[in-house]
């Protein structure tokens, strides 16, 4: 399969098809002029015909949704993403195969493919591809989306129930004030306290795969701005 994904990623066409009309060449509903039309559309019915289960079929749904996000890139573009996430134990594609296999929906595939285009245009280093990747597998989505929310509230006192994902996470981080000064205080009343002062604050700050998350949120979730 990796071949025929790596031919669709390549392809000038790419751009030029949507997630139906794969769909209606995992449906069989396909006609030969529109495959001639669109040459792409030769590799996708090859990957179909050659894995073609139920699973498989929901694998190549996903597969294309993140190269759908890729198909405008230049090819100096596709070659950097291939380029910066090959290495001796696996192929780039592969790569990217894996990855897709623990993205659960489609959603999480879109999100992805944003993601292997901002590397792609070169925005981080492939460390920081890697664990964004993770935090999309692992996350419940919609959690991640608290990041905008939260940068509002940063260094002020929060609920920590409300933002206990980010919390789990790991994108955010509690930091303590400076204790107040204590000072003698004046009782006015037979219960008023002697000293005043001596006070702890906690906040919560954006970790630094916090910071990374909300400064590409807008190219990663442009459809929750």
């Amino acid at each position: 399969m990796k071949e025929q994904i790596q031919e669709i990623f390549k392809s000038k066409d790419l751009k030029e098809i949507s997630i139906e009309l794969v769909e209606k060449v995992l449906d069989d509903q396909i006609t030969e002029e529109i495959v001639k039309e669109l040459p792409i559309l030769k590799s996708i019915v090859a990957v179909k015909n050659v894995y073609n289960s139920y699973t498989d079929r929901i694998f190549i749904k996903k597969a294309m949704n993140v190269l759908l996000e890729l198909g405008d890139l230049n090819e100096d573009e596709k070659n950097t993403l291939l380029d910066d996430l090959d290495d001796e134990d696996e192929s780039s594609v592969e790569k990217i195969l894996m990855a897709i296999d623990k993205l659960e929906n489609i959603k999480k595939c879109k999100v992805f493919g944003r993601l292997c285009k901002l590397k792609a245009k070169g925005e981080f280093y492939s460390d920081h591809f890697l664990r964004l990747t993770n935090l999309i597998q692992t996350a419940y989505i919609d959690d991640l989306l608290l990041i905008k929310e939260f940068r509002l509230n940063e260094r002020k006192e929060i609920f920590e129930e409300e933002y206990y994902p980010l919390i789990n996470l790991g994108l955010i981080f509690q930091e303590r004030s400076e204790q107040t000064p204590i000072e003698r205080n004046h009782q006015y009343e037979e219960y008023d306290p002697e000293f005043k002062g001596g006070e702890i604050k906690f906040y919560y700050r954006l970790t630094d795969i916090g910071e990374f998350l909300y400064n590409y949120y807008n190219q990663l979730f442009p459809e929750n701005l």
